[in-house]
Formats: structure tokens, C-alpha cells, sequence
């Protein structure tokens, strides 16, 4: 073997552990941040479930709720028959839940979480929205990631990604019914109010 081919053996054995050191690090670097990888992606998948209700979305709607204070609505979607509010919980585990019970309970690794029952807040927030929108058809709806389990079963306003009725996806939510699309109009323009509002807070 000449020296030119010697040299060629050694750069290409140079290139290969160059590629072989890469390919331990990425590996590395996912092994490390394997639970924060799986987290950031089935929050992607959610908020892609998420995006596909209703023809139109609203997202961060401040809500007067009829006592002095505010609800932060977290998004409303539009559909044929009515406008609905979806509260997202980003909660795992087994969730043992009842419909009318005051607290709900999450047990995550044996451990177990009391929480409020949610559903009382989102029967709030839709009875400060019928303040603004008048007799338009408004549905409130929990929405659950998929690492949320209910082994008792759970009430028809808990939606998660695999549940979501036909009826709400964007494909089949046109044409809207005129007395919905009013409201809806309402709401847009309220939302525009509040951020107009808030920049000039801002501002001074």
C-alpha cells in the first residue's frame, strides 16, 4: 500500500469516527431529554387536536364575569350550531370525576390530588358569555390530554383529542347558522375592544 492510499485509509477512518462521535451525542442529548421531548410533543398533538374544532377560533377572550372581576376564556370555537368554549386541563393520570361533586381526584404513581371540580368554573364562564352574546346557543366542554384516564367514566362535557365529536371538526362546521355567526361577530369585536384597552394600559 503507497502513501496516497494510506492517507486516503486515514481520512476516511477520520471521517467515520467524526460521524460515529455525532451520532453518540445526538443519542445522548435524547436519551437526556427524552421525558421534556415527550412532553413538548404530545403538547403539540394537542394543541393540533385542538386547532381542528370549529370553522374559526378565538383565543384568550377577557370576560367580564357580572361580580367586579374577569374570566380569561381560554378558546372559543365556532361551529354550525352553536359557539363552543373549551377550558384545556392539562391533566395526567387517573381522574376520578363526577358530574355534580364539588372536588375531583388525580392520582398520578400512587398519589392522590384533590382539584376543584372544574366543571362549576366552566358553567360560570358560559353564563358571563350569554352576557354578551344574548340567547346564542353556547356549549362549555373540558378538554383532557391523552395521558388523562377515567377508569369511572366521566361526564359528556369532558372532550379528549380521540372523542372529539364529527360534528365539531372544522370540515364540517359550514354554513354557520346566522344567529351564531352574529354572536360570533360580537365576541371578535369585543376581543378587539379588550386588546385595544389593554395597549393603551400599556402605553401610559
Amino acid at each position: 500500500m503507497d502513501f496516497k492510499q494510506q492517507l486516503q485509509r486515514l481520512n476516511l477512518e477520520s471521517d467515520i469516527v467524526v460521524i460515529a462521535l455525532v451520532a453518540i451525542a445526538l443519542i445522548l442529548i435524547l436519551l437526556v431529554n427524552r421525558r421534556r421531548l415527550t412532553i413538548h410533543w404530545r403538547e403539540w398533538r394537542i394543541q393540533r387536536s385542538l386547532k381542528r374544532i370549529g370553522s374559526e377560533q378565538i383565543r384568550n377572550l377577557v370576560c367580564a364575569d357580572g361580580l367586579d372581576g374577569y374570566y380569561h376564556i381560554d378558546r372559543l370555537a365556532l361551529t354550525r350550531d352553536a359557539i363552543l368554549l373549551i377550558s384545556y386541563k392539562p391533566y395526567g393520570g387517573n381522574i376520578y370525576c363526577a358530574e355534580r361533586i364539588s372536588e375531583w381526584t388525580q392520582v398520578v404513581e400512587q398519589k392522590s390530588f384533590k382539584f376543584a371540580n372544574p366543571l362549576f368554573e366552566l358553567e360560570n364562564q358560559v353564563t358571563a358569555l350569554k352576557l354578551l352574546v344574548g340567547d346564542a346557543p353556547l356549549q362549555g366542554y373540558l378538554f383532557f390530554n391523552q395521558g388523562a384516564l377515567f377508569p369511572k367514566g366521566h361526564p359528556d362535557s369532558v372532550l379528549q383529542a380521540d372523542t372529539i365529536p364529527e360534528r365539531f371538526l372544522a370540515e364540517n362546521c359550514q354554513p354557520v347558522n346566522a344567529d351564531i355567526l352574529h354572536a360570533w361577530k360580537l365576541l371578535k369585536s369585543h376581543q378587539s375592544e379588550a386588546s385595544s384597552v389593554e395597549r393603551i394600559g400599556v402605553k401610559t
